[in-house]
């Protein structure tokens, strides 16, 4: 239960503040850190694309803002025209190809987030790839055991119930005889 005395003295709300500061600070330091990395084996555009995108459509926005009071300046009939019909839908067309970018970069680094992450794996799978070969050794060697045949359930293996190619041949050359 939370009481009143600390929502009155405002010492929560304090926290939560000091909380965010030492997170952005944090962010701050890590940023710069990653920033001056000569060994690459961080992708610091991942971390920096919200940025990247807030700040570009604020550039779009200011730049569209612009074009306005110039067509203003202009025209009093250009400069509505711009403001309602040709700002907004330019807006929009640049947002979104704007966003069609980033979202391509991201989904680049990702994937070869994961290629690192396969390559890494490969010496692995290069070690498990003789087990394949034993496995199947294992698997003739048991099916040459006799009782094998008979546990797995698997009678035309035995050849029960199926007469052999030579009982056939000697069955045709008895009737023959006879």
């Amino acid at each position: 239960m939370v009481d009143n005395k600390d929502l009155e003295s405002g010492e929560v709300p304090q926290e939560k503040f000091n909380d965010k500061l030492r997170r952005g600070f944090f962010w701050v330091v890590q940023y710069w850190r990653e920033l001056f990395n000569f060994r690459f084996d961080k992708y610091m555009i991942i971390q920096v694309l919200p940025g990247v995108y807030g700040i570009a459509l604020v550039a779009i926005g200011m730049g569209l803002l612009y074009l306005c009071v110039e067509a203003f300046m202009a025209s009093t009939w250009r400069g509505l025209l711009y403001f309602f019909v040709a700002a907004p839908i330019t807006f929009l067309v640049l947002a979104s190809i704007l966003r069609a970018l980033l979202e391509f970069y991201m989904v680049v680094f990702k994937i070869s987030e994961h290629v690192d992450e396969l390559v890494g794996l490969r010496d692995t799978v290069d070690r498990l790839s003789g087990i394949g070969d034993t496995v199947d050794e294992m698997v003739s060697i048991t099916r040459r055991i006799p009782f094998w045949r008979v546990l797995s359930g698997r009678p035309s293996d035995l050849g029960a119930g199926k007469s052999s190619r030579k009982d056939e041949i000697n069955k045709e050359k008895k009737d023959k005889s006879e």
